[in-house]
């Protein structure tokens, strides 16, 4: 029974290293953002309405390859720019930002759908403060 117990105890170690190595993964795995901005090729902005008529615009850097590099938006009062976040996003779901700060997150984004893919935004405590933002108008600005 003691060697079940430390075996146990052993593993919920190696379990707490491996998700908080996980957090520290995701955070390495942000695109810098001098590259997320200088390797968008196309810019457009996005004005979404979202529940309890909330309202925010994001706009979104594209790179050659039609893929995202960043967003950004006003969010509490202040310019956030946001980077996409590599580690987090996929074939099935788009991240922009780190768990440190406002992450923006949508199904897997690209300019071909950007213009009706809807989003949910949370600060840095992983509070939602934009849910079920939905296109209102797009805007293209670059490219």
């Amino acid at each position: 029974m003691k060697k079940l117990t430390t075996v146990l105890s052993s593993s919920a170690i190696l379990a707490a290293t491996l998700a908080s190595g996980s957090a520290l993964a995701y955070s390495e795995q942000v695109m810098d953002a001098a590259t997320s901005h200088d390797t968008a090729v196309k810019v457009r902005q996005v004005n979404y309405s979202c529940q309890n008529n909330n309202k925010v615009s994001v706009t979104y850097g594209f790179n050659k390859q039609n893929l995202p590099t960043y967003a950004s938006a006003n969010l509490n009062g202040k310019d956030r720019f946001l980077p996409i976040n590599l580690g987090r996003s996929d074939d099935v779901d788009t991240v922009f930002g780190d768990e440190d700060n406002y992450s923006i997150m949508s199904s897997a984004l690209s300019l071909g759908n950007y213009h009706k893919s809807s989003v949910n935004i949370q600060d840095a405590s992983s509070k939602i403060v934009y849910k079920g933002c939905d296109v209102k108008s797009i805007k293209k600005l670059k490219g």
